[in-house]
């Protein structure tokens, strides 16, 4: 997702999803504070072999252990890819490698749990079809895009 190639309603719709999950974690310090940590944590928090990542005022957890080889290919995808499709690739090899990282992230669920028990849930990717799948933008902004990049989408208008 390249938030400044995007249409006006589609960054609103972007826009949207992270105030509804900021509200959900208690405002604006406590969401920012949350992709912080993330930022700021030694290891990719999705290689935590117990499946969560604990954040001041809380935790994601997505039950399952994720190998470096995929947190590799998603960064490179993101690296590499102009598409919304992330299986609109040329390259075989990279192409079957995002193949199977869709197979072992498709079916999680990842839930930001925080310490009065809200709850705020959402999925790596949106499937379209078998051929169309797209890196969910909410995924990519907690695990993938800078703290700055966040901050625009927050105070778009």
């Amino acid at each position: 997702m390249k938030f400044n190639n995007l249409s006006h309603e589609e960054k609103l719709e972007i826009q949207k999803i992270v105030i509804n999950c900021m509200n959900t974690l208690g405002g604006r310090n406590y969401f920012l504070g949350m992709i912080e940590a993330v930022k700021e944590s030694k290891q990719h928090p999705l290689l935590n072999k117990t499946g969560k990542f604990h954040f001041p005022h809380g935790t994601i957890f997505w039950g399952k252990e994720i190998y470096k080889d995929k947190v590799v290919t998603l960064k490179n995808m993101l690296i590499s890819n102009e598409n919304d499709n992330i299986l609109d690739c040329e390259n075989l090899k990279i192409k079957k490698s995002i193949s199977n990282v869709i197979k072992t992230l498709g079916k999680l669920e990842f839930v930001i749990s925080i310490d009065n028990e809200e709850k705020f849930k959402f999925k790596p990717f949106n499937t379209k079809n078998d051929n169309d799948v797209e890196l969910d933008p909410f995924f990519q902004i907690i695990f993938f895009d800078s703290l700055n990049n966040t901050k625009r989408i927050l105070t778009y208008k």
